[in-house]
């Protein structure tokens, strides 16, 4: 009986390493032909460099909010509430509002401030055509932070629960 047990355990790590696996890979190809496009469509220009600044910014605050401290305070403490799944589900929901409204405000804030972003970033562009576009573009760029960090949340969530394919898929 516990080889049966056994067996069935090592086929269902395959299985989830092998799923986790492949759509990583896809999401690794799909940003390898998101670079192919961006640099067909602003070339080698004063264009791409400030979109490469612009979308530089809601990554640097991707890695603290999507990536960084919050989920790593997030996800223990939300697999401990695990054992009930009605705190669970408020933890995560309160977790969810929090996190939205600081990020709706970093938002609200960065478009307000995004030159002095854009100076702090690349100070070698004020002056030039480049600062303006970059401008432009961070404030186009910068709610991606508020949905990419969203996104994490759940993801860990859907991590915590056992779902690792969905998460997997995530960007």
């Amino acid at each position: 009986m516990t080889t049966k047990t056994n067996n069935s355990k090592k086929i269902r790590l395959l299985t989830s390493f092998f799923t986790v696996s492949s759509w990583t890979l896809l999401s690794r190809i799909m940003g390898f032909l998101r670079d192919i496009l961006i640099a067909a469509f602003f070339g080698s220009g004063p264009v791409a460099e400030a979109f490469q600044v612009a979308f530089a910014l809601p990554n640097m605050f991707r890695r603290f909010f999507a990536e960084g401290a919050f989920n790593m305070a997030f996800i223990p403490i939300f697999s401990k509430k695990l054992e009930s799944y009605e705190i669970a589900r408020k933890f995560a929901q309160n977790s969810m509002a929090g996190l939205a409204s600081v990020l709706i405000a970093l938002t609200l804030i960065a478009q307000l401030f995004m030159p002095w972003f854009v100076l702090a970033m690349a100070s070698g562009f004020q002056g030039d055509e480049r600062f303006g576009i970059a401008t432009d573009f961070g404030r186009i760029c910068f709610p991606y932070i508020l949905f990419i960090s969203l996104a994490a949340l759940l993801s860990g969530v859907l991590n915590s629960i056992g779902r690792f394919a969905a998460a997997a898929a995530a960007p």
